[in-house]
């Protein structure tokens, strides 16, 4: 949910410099043009603007935000296809700070097509105060009392944490294709972009060429009341059922079972987390293995941890804890972020109680950085009536998503995809979330979508169910990579 293309990591350099702005002939919005920042890759050639937009879509007349737009040419000698519009993940994931991996990335569809990027608001080099990056520990802790003090710094500066919802940025996409003067393009949305998606088929659908679905978090999805520990358990079940991985790792399903209680019972460094929360972040590692597409190594992890805090017991010394391999938050729009999720996801659970809830401790957080953000200012998010509710359309829809992503539930799509009439999912067997970035065969997928092929009529054979080949431990390895 967090990461629009995980496998890269793109920092921006050099600055947003502007020249005199020119205003598009059809268009209210100022689009002004910048100089790219970076330096781009020898074969690409990319156009830079600023996009002005009203910072309250209710109220044009008074404060403005910034949006960075890049508009990078085809690869071929012309674009033939609708442009591509990637919608990034998070809240709060800037596309322009990942702008050289996604450019490379999707390389497969920009042949003769061109490639569009704007960052949300409240995301990326232009965000200032509202990105609150200081809020992020080394740790990847958030603090909620920075975040607090970001919510005061942000306000005095006429940033309202009201500016930043899905049903803005939606109205943002619509105000960039106008501006641009494009006609219909093509959409790209991972992960939370699926959101912005559905509101701009509900917002501008004549404005939509296609939409492919990677990884998609939907109105009607939310992030905290489903349970992706499940496929940690499906995850060892797979295991057991296959003869090679069984007798690899004949113990895996009790070592599984008793490393909870062995890990509470174990002596931590002094500046480490209590060995209470330890065994809820490995439960967060092996959920982000998944995610990551790293199911074959789950069994391996499982065993070599165990064996670690078996040691340290038996030897009564320190043992020192895996990386819990949070999903990193810096880089995400803090602000941006919480404002979103504390409307959408936060509030329409208010009525449950934590006992209730599948994800308790992760909400458990949420609601006290969103009660926290609430005493500090009452410029929230207003959502509008009936916002979950998705619109219907006949406009080619693909959806692609992994069979282990514990980062949005799998299961969303299928309910989803009865509102596309000209829609097909395709669920890609032990993978994690974002399989365009990471899975080949999903890329071939999107490609031939992309190009023209009916969803319903793409061949996906690709895929496959086969068995997943599971990674077996080396003494060699085991010692490299102990605990």
């Amino acid at each position: 949910m967090r990461r629009l293309l995980p496998a890269f990591l793109w920092l921006i350099s050099g600055l947003w410099v502007a020249v005199p702005i020119a205003r598009a002939e059809d268009s209210h919005t100022p689009l002004q043009p910048v100089d790219c920042p970076g330096t781009l890759a020898k074969s690409e050639q990319a156009a830079c603007f600023i996009l002005h937009v009203p910072a309250d879509w209710g109220d044009l007349s008074h404060r403005s935000r910034e949006l960075p737009v890049m508009r990078f040419a085809p690869l071929g000698k012309e674009a033939t296809k609708s442009p591509l519009l990637v919608l990034g993940g998070g809240p709060g994931q800037s596309v322009i700070k990942l702008a050289g991996p996604i450019a490379e990335n999707l390389k497969p569809f920009r042949q003769n097509r061109e490639l569009i990027l704007m960052d949300q608001r409240g995301t990326g080099p232009l965000s200032g105060q509202v990105q609150c990056e200081d809020a992020v520990g080394d740790d990847e802790q958030i603090s909620i009392d920075r975040v607090a003090e970001c919510v005061k710094a942000a306000e005095a500066d006429a940033y309202f944490l009201s500016d930043y919802s899905t049903d803005f940025a939606v109205q943002d996409y619509r105000a960039l294709r106008y501006s641009l003067k494009i006609d219909k393009w093509a959409i790209f949305a991972s992960s939370y972009g699926g959101r912005v998606a559905q509101g701009l088929v509900r917002e501008d659908e004549k404005g939509i060429d296609r939409i492919l679905f990677n990884g998609p978090l939907f109105v009607a999805t939310r992030f905290f009341d489903w349970n992706p520990f499940e496929l940690v358990q499906q995850a060892i079940e797979l295991c057991n059922e296959q003869e090679d991985c069984r007798s690899t790792y004949p113990d895996l399903y009790w070592d599984f079972q008793r490393l909870p209680f062995d890990i509470r019972k174990a002596k931590m460094p002094k500046d480490s987390f209590p060995a209470d929360l330890q065994a809820y972040l490995y439960r967060n590692r092996l959920q982000a293995m998944l995610a990551s597409h790293k199911l074959r190594a789950v069994p391996a992890d499982i065993t070599k941890t165990a064996l670690s805090v078996q040691q340290a017991l038996e030897q009564d010394i320190e043992w020192i804890a895996p990386s819990p391999l949070p999903q990193s938050m810096k880089g995400i729009g803090l602000l941006m972020h919480f404002a979103i999720i504390c409307a959408e996801d936060i509030a329409p659970l208010a009525d449950k109680s934590l006992s209730e809830l599948d994800q308790p401790l992760q909400m458990a957080f949420y609601r006290n950085v969103c009660d926290r953000i609430s005493k500090e200012t009452s410029h929230t998010v207003k959502l509008k009536k009936g916002w979950q509710k998705a619109s219907k359309t006949k406009k080619p829809v693909l959806m692609l998503n992994g069979q282990y992503d514990t980062i949005v539930n799998p299961q969303s799509a299928f309910e989803t995809l009865k509102l596309y009439a000209n829609g097909a999912l395709i669920t890609v067997p032990f993978a994690g979330h974002d399989v365009v970035s990471q899975i080949s065969c999903a890329r071939d997928i999107a490609t031939k979508f992309l190009d023209g092929t009916a969803a319903t009529k793409l061949d996906n054979t690709c895929v496959g169910d086969g068995n997943v080949a599971f990674f077996g431990p080396s003494e060699k390895w085991l010692e490299t990579e102990a605990h």
